[in-house]
Formats: structure tokens, sequence, C-alpha cells
């Protein structure tokens, strides 16, 4: 298998991706964990000072534990969808290398990615456990719902950073997209707050699935086979139809890169 047999060098360009983008500052990698904090703790100030949401629900989940279960993977999510998409574009010195296979570039970001991810994950756990949540059996569902999340992203950002090469535009529009989904997205307002008959508002929306299953693993313990059959099709409908729609339009895209990079 070629990705096996070129693990070494995969490894590398996550490791020089890592390192060019979060350690060539001053603080470097601190930066991607400062951002969060601080947008974390601005907005539960003031929900909590200023809307006086101290708790999400009956049972006294703090607003905190459960407003960072879902920065959390909304920051993965966004940062892999806006980062992913120059992935093509940043490393055209590999485009004209034919023993180098261009659609390992999306993946190669998104694996660099992943280590802020597992930072802001410890941060989770810290806050978690400050609220007396203890790890259970339901925090293994994260090995369910990150590789479907990095899955889904895998196939969006095929097909963004295919069109970014041609489309520089790409870009921005997706960033403008990815502002628009945070407040689409029940991220810092409870999905309790809609009437029922717009539920299907935020279900259709692929990544609701993975906030709220981050919210089901810490917070709100649910197996994901208890969650309604809606989410589920909803969700694996649009991931189906990411990646293959990904995987299409990198293929038949990636013979003209060289003739415009």
């Amino acid at each position: 298998m070629q990705l096996w047999r070129q693990k070494r060098n995969l490894l590398t360009l996550v490791k020089g991706d890592f390192t060019q983008n979060h350690l060539s500052s001053y603080l470097g990698f601190a930066w991607a964990i400062i951002g969060p904090v601080v947008s974390l703790t601005v907005i539960s100030l003031v929900f909590q000072f200023g809307l006086r949401v101290a708790t999400v629900n009956e049972s006294g989940l703090p607003f905190v534990a459960w407003l960072a279960c879902g920065l959390v993977p909304w920051y993965y999510f966004a940062d892999g969808a806006q980062s992913g998409a120059s992935s093509v574009v940043s490393y055209s010195f590999l485009v004209r290398k034919a023993t180098f296979r261009m659609s390992y570039l999306p993946g190669i970001r998104l694996c660099a990615l992943a280590v802020i991810h597992l930072s802001l994950m410890c941060l989770l756990l810290g806050i978690l456990l400050y609220f007396d949540m203890f790890p259970s059996l339901y925090w293994l569902q994260w090995f369910y719902y990150f590789p479907l999340m990095f899955l889904f992203l895998l196939g969006l950002t095929w097909a963004t950073s295919a069109l970014t090469v041609f489309i520089p535009d790409a870009a921005s529009v997706l960033g403008i997209g990815m502002n628009l989904g945070f407040w689409a997205t029940p991220i810092v307002w409870n999905p309790a707050m809609l009437p029922p008959k717009y539920h299907w508002f935020f279900t259709a929306n692929p990544a609701y699935y993975i906030i709220q299953g981050y919210r089901n693993t810490f917070v709100e313990p649910l197996w994901f086979w208890q969650r309604p059959l809606l989410d589920h099709l909803f969700f694996f409908a649009w991931l189906s139809v990411v990646v293959c729609a990904g995987a299409i339009t990198f293929k038949r895209l990636r013979p003209h890169f060289a003739d415009v990079i």
C-alpha cells in the first residue's frame, strides 16, 4: 500500500506543516491555544454574567463545560476546512513531483491540526475534572466521532483545495461560510431553544452531529446508537456525498495543477 510505504515522508511533512504554522513565532504553539481559551472565556462571561446563564438544564450542567464541548470540535472543524483549502497551494513545490500523490496534502494539513485538537482536548478534560465530571465509558465515543469528523473534512478539503488552485477566492468564501456556520450550529445556543418543528434545521447540519456527539460523550451521556435515526441518516448522507464529490473533483482537476501553480 502506497500510503504505508510513504509513511516516513508523510510524517515528516506533517511535522514540517505543524512547525511552519505553529512554531515559527515567539509564542508559537501557545497562539493556537490562546485563541480558543480567550473565546471560551469571553463567551462564558457574557452568558454567565451578562445573560446570567449559569447552567444548561435542570440537571445543573455547568454552561462552561457544555460550551467547551461545543467549541473544541468546532475549532478543529472550522480550522480544518479553511486551512485544508489552501493545502495544495501551500505545497506547490510538490505538484510537479510525479512520485508524490497530491491527494495526501489535505490529510497532512488535517493531521497537523489534530495536534492542536488534542491539546484543546486536554484543556476540555481539565475543565470537566474541575466540575467533578470524571472519566466514564462514554468518553470512548471520542474514537467514533473524531474519525468521522476527520473523514468529512478530508472529503471537503479534497474539493476545496482543488478548487482554490483555480479560484483563489474560494478560500475567502469558505471563511464566510464558516462564520455563518458558527451561529447556525448549536455551539453557544441550546437547540432546545427552537420549537420542535424547526429541529430539522440543525439536524441537517453535519457539524451538529459531531458537536452533539462530543456533548453526548462528555457532558450529556448518551451512546451514539441511542441517538435519533434521523441524525445518523442526515450525517452519513452528507458524509457520502462530500467524500465522493471531493474525491471526484480532486481527481479531475489534479492533472491541471501544474499548469496553474
